[in-house]
């Protein structure tokens, strides 16, 4: 560096760190102490309430902040903030200004601060990211569960920016916003669930085009997607793609129940619409349904639409056939007959069209989980062609009668009073979620059962207040085969359970699982049967640990007034017991968010036969 150019730096450095002082000491440190109390301030660096007095900032890195003590002192990262604004510009990228945006925004109209060394518009990657996205408005998109990945059991929220011309064009093109953990993928299920639920994993925020996260969603996985139109107006709306910008890269610890993808969404809508307060009611955990809920009742929803998954329209189309073209498309598919087959080729053009149709949806289907070969490509380019030489009538699939957020709330207290052989009995029941198999059907998928957390404590007329059962994990899945689908059903089940002899009781360990099928008969029958294992830990037994194998069979009638559940199992034990279980469940849904549930069951537990009834009333919010 010249001596010239030494001079230069050396003034304009002591120029602007005279000048910030002079700018700090303009305002009051009563203006100072008001705006670092703020509610927009607070959500701007994510503060929240600590022990006494005190705040801490839930975004776990150092970059974040410009003060020593910023994470947890929203006075001093406000100075150092407004002193950082002034700072040379030999890096526009990594100039203050350029990174953190929203907050010159905000103190720009609180303070009316002198200019900046620099305009926002000059600052280069911020700029292009924001023309990038063209942000105007948004919507919050919901995907239904799956079960087959622990972190999408209870469905997952997301945001869709569209530009200002996305009526006319196509919101494949928009830009998804997503909140998700960093996993390891060298993490077993156990140290996964410890991780999740103790906040082990880093939480970031990412951009990606909107046709990735429906290839990933609706093609990948299966799940139909509900998108929640927002009424942010495109002020807002650029207000909360600006704050975004200054989360990129930002860690934060992710947490399974509480400080997850719907959380953060929730936050970022509050500090778009300043008054708006969407997160009191999710201290302890956020379900993404019930955040969609939190938004709907905010009053943030102008209206909704539904984007069926690619397995949803597949069964929409090939439900339109009768069972011989459904033969005859199934066939097709793979390849067992050929397109010039004549039992294809003597049907009307009308009818061959509605069966090559879904036949070259199911191979692409089929495709989803098997690598395409040349071999494979052709002959879908083979039944597209015959698509497109024959009249095929599109039909739009149907949209739910009901959406996701009208199914009952996902924590559960419940009542119970009954009798277990002669002996009368009141339970309590407290489930943190989400939903089981006789609950009621509306906004859940049917045969789909997640109940995380639940205890049921009993006292009988003959004993003391104690622990009747709890669980850790309880997964259903009972979705039904069909000749196009045939998804695996299984359950998993871990927690303590109180079991009987005729002398005794014992708060047991156990876990159980099982695999097999389930059919549908209608929309309103499932019929399923599984093999089943279980490991058990019970001081019953004379050498306390037990395995057992066996099977059951169950089915689920959903009817105008309910959910009736109807299951049977057998297990036979390593230490030559024998146990069964067969039970009665009705669920009477009353309204939205109260049932009564009427229970019913004969078992044999360790060496004494059991019989029991009860009635529960079952609230949910």
């Amino acid at each position: 560096m010249t001596p010239s150019k030494r001079f230069t730096a050396v003034f304009w450095l002591l120029f602007f760190g005279v000048t910030t002082h002079a700018f700090a000491n303009e305002f009051t440190p009563q203006q100072i102490e008001t705006l670092a109390t703020s509610p927009t301030w607070h959500r701007l660096l994510h503060y929240e309430p600590g022990y006494g007095n005190s705040v801490e900032s839930q975004v776990d890195d150092d970059d974040f902040f410009l003060a020593v003590d910023g994470k947890t002192n929203p006075v001093t990262e406000l100075n150092a903030t407004i002193e950082a604004f002034y700072q040379p510009a030999t890096d526009l990228d990594q100039h203050p200004l350029c990174r953190f945006p929203a907050r010159w925004h905000f103190l720009n109209s609180e303070l009316s601060l002198p200019a900046p060394p620099f305009a926002l518009e000059q600052c280069p990657e911020f700029n292009q990211w924001i023309n990038t996205l063209k942000p105007h408005s948004v919507s919050l998109v919901f995907a239904s569960s799956y079960l087959n990945s622990p972190s999408s059991m209870f469905g997952h929220t997301f945001f869709r920016v569209d530009p200002e011309n996305v009526e006319a064009g196509s919101t494949w093109l928009s830009y998804a916003v997503n909140f998700g953990a960093e996993l390891n993928a060298e993490d077993n299920s156990i140290l996964y669930a410890y991780k999740g639920l103790f906040g082990g994993y880093p939480g970031f925020f990412s951009v990606i085009k909107y046709y990735e996260k429906i290839k990933e969603y609706s093609r990948i996985e299966n799940r139909d997607l509900w998108e929640y139109n927002l009424n942010l107006t495109p002020e807002e709306t650029h207000r909360m793609v600006t704050h975004l910008w200054e989360l990129r890269n930002v860690d934060f610890e992710y947490y399974f129940f509480d400080e997850n993808c719907s959380y953060r969404l929730l936050e970022l809508l509050e500090f778009a619409r300043p008054g708006s307060s969407l997160r009191e009611e999710f201290g302890v955990r956020a379900i993404p349904i019930d955040t969609v809920r939190a938004v709907i009742d905010g009053g943030f929803v102008a209206s909704v639409t539904y984007r069926p998954s690619v397995a949803t329209k597949l069964e929409n189309d090939v439900n339109r056939l009768s069972d011989e073209h459904q033969k005859l498309t199934w066939q097709l598919a793979r390849r067992e007959i050929a397109p010039d087959d004549p039992a294809v080729t003597a049907l009307s053009p009308a009818e061959q069209g509605q069966i090559f149709s879904a036949a070259y949806e199911y191979l692409r289907y089929l495709e989803l989980d098997n690598p395409r070969t040349q071999e494979g490509a052709q002959y879908s380019l083979q039944l597209l062609r015959k698509v497109s030489q024959l009249p095929v009538e599109q039909h739009a699939v149907p949209t739910p009668e009901h959406a996701p957020e009208q199914g009952h709330k996902t924590l559960l207290l419940g009542f119970t009073g009954g009798e277990q052989d002669s002996i009368g009995f009141g339970d309590l029941r407290l489930r943190m979620s989400y939903h089981d198999l006789a609950d009621n059907r509306i906004g859940y998928l049917d045969g789909a059962a997640i109940n995380l957390f639940e205890a049921r404590l009993r006292k009988r007329e003959s004993d003391s207040l104690q622990i009747e059962q709890i669980n850790f994990v309880d997964i259903n899945s009972h979705a039904p085969r069909t000749l196009f689908l045939k998804p695996i059903t299984w359950r998993v089940q871990a927690g303590f359970e109180r079991l009987y002899s005729r002398t005794d009781d014992d708060l047991t360990a156990q876990v159980h699982s099982g695999a097999g099928v389930t059919y549908g008969w209608g929309d309103d029958v499932l019929v399923y049967t599984m093999a089943m294992g279980r490991l058990e830990y019970n001081e019953l037994l004379d050498h306390n640990w037990a395995a057992g194998v066996g099977g059951l069979v169950g089915t689920l009638v959903y009817l105008p007034f309910g959910t009736l559940q109807l299951e049977s199992d057998y297990y036979q034990f390593s230490d030559g017991l024998e146990r069964y279980q067969h039970k009665l469940i009705q669920n009477i849904p009353i309204g939205r968010d109260n049932a009564v549930r009427l229970f019913a069951t004969h078992q044999k537990q360790v060496d004494t036969l059991i019989d029991e009834v009860s009635l529960e009333f079952r609230h949910y919010f």
